[in-house]
């Protein structure tokens, strides 16, 4: 990237806040604070849900170093102003170097690393950009650096979650948060950094729900998933997301069909195909849909949203937010916020994808 994420302009919220007292406690008890974008996604129950699992997931394969490295190298991938400067401000206190941490960020350290960090960042950056979408040869590199397939499926499933909490943050312009950004150089931070590291680390986790229930879209993306328990946050996020009014269906699974074809993953564009027929969709219906993201079975405002959900796959932030406002000014800000959340799970529920190639 040339320009630096932590120089990229940032636009003003797009999604209101929303009180809900019971929320903000239940936030509060699970992470020890309260982020504002939490606050924001609250209106949207399978939305909020998803997001804050997603934050309380934690790696377990994988060396934990690496995962730090890779919440960095994600946001910056996805010009996420918002998670770049949580996750460089959260390496400060980990106590990652600001050498360190500019090597990183400008590649200046590959050379420096084993095979296995290099293979991994490389990997996060191709997964993460999808332009194009990593290839086999790119997983086998994993493996061949010494990862396991088991680590391999836990790092897929853990940059598609930071893939997913980076759009949302993105797409609705969540505030900055300056005051913990400069906590790190702080000397309240450097007095109590072992108690907040503590609170940094997540305690883990899992979905209260039996292993093997999923019963939901893209199967064979759970099934190599199987031995990841957290991916189930994914599962939950789907049989929300696909059950929620907000939306219709049609247009629910037009924009997972738009970011398949757009990311090139053939067994999603099979999967999405198959949950056309179902709606009742013909097959030059569905391709014709596809080809022009217009059809009779959804309105004006719908075809905007779903063109919108085309550019969410690769894009550029500045933009991206100012497209946002304009969408705004057409739909409700519960269409808006569940458009959102179902524009980011498509982008990471495909990425997955990559595990069947």
């Amino acid at each position: 990237m040339g320009e630096s994420v932590i120089d990229i302009a940032w636009s003003d919220p797009v999604i209101p806040t929303v009180e809900n007292p019971k929320w903000k406690a239940n936030v509060k008890k699970q992470l020890g604070y309260i982020p504002d974008v939490l606050i924001r996604v609250s209106a949207s129950h399978w939305l909020r849900e998803t997001l804050l699992n997603i934050l309380l997931v934690k790696v377990k394969e994988f060396p934990r170093h690496l995962s730090d490295i890779g919440s960095l190298v994600i946001a910056q991938e996805n010009a996420c102003r918002f998670c770049y400067g949580v996750a460089r401000t959260q390496m400060k206190l980990f106590g990652y170097s600001d050498k360190m941490i500019t090597g990183i960020e400008q590649d200046m350290l590959m050379a420096e690393l084993n095979q296995k960090d290099r293979a991994f960042i490389s990997y996060c950056r191709s997964l993460a950009r999808s332009n194009p979408r990593p290839s086999k040869a790119e997983l086998d590199k994993l493996l061949n650096s010494g990862f396991t397939s088991l680590e391999v499926s836990e790092i897929t499933f853990y940059i598609a979650r930071y893939c997913f909490t980076n759009r949302v943050a993105t797409f609705i312009s969540s505030p900055l948060m300056y005051e913990f950004e400069r906590l790190s150089d702080s000397l309240w931070g450097k007095l109590l950094r072992p108690l907040i590291v503590r609170k940094l680390r997540p305690a883990g986790w899992r979905s209260n729900r039996p292993q093997g229930e999923y019963i939901g879209p893209f199967p064979d993306i759970f099934k190599e998933l199987e031995d990841i328990p957290a991916a189930a946050v994914f599962q939950e996020g789907l049989e929300g997301a696909f059950s929620s009014k907000v939306l219709s269906s049609e247009l629910k699974v037009m924009m997972f069909a738009v970011v398949a074809r757009s990311l090139g993953c053939s067994y999603c564009k099979r999967i999405t195909y198959q949950m056309a027929l179902d709606l009742g969709f013909s097959d030059e219906e569905f391709e014709s849909f596809l080809s022009t993201l217009t059809s009779p079975r959804i309105n004006n405002k719908e075809q905007k949203i779903l063109a919108w959900t085309r550019e969410t796959v690769n894009y550029q932030t500045e933009l991206m937010q100012k497209r946002l406002k304009t969408l705004a000014k057409e739909v409700d800000d519960n269409v808006l916020l569940e458009a959102i959340g179902v524009a980011s799970l498509a982008n990471s529920i495909v990425r997955l994808g990559v595990l069947l190639e």
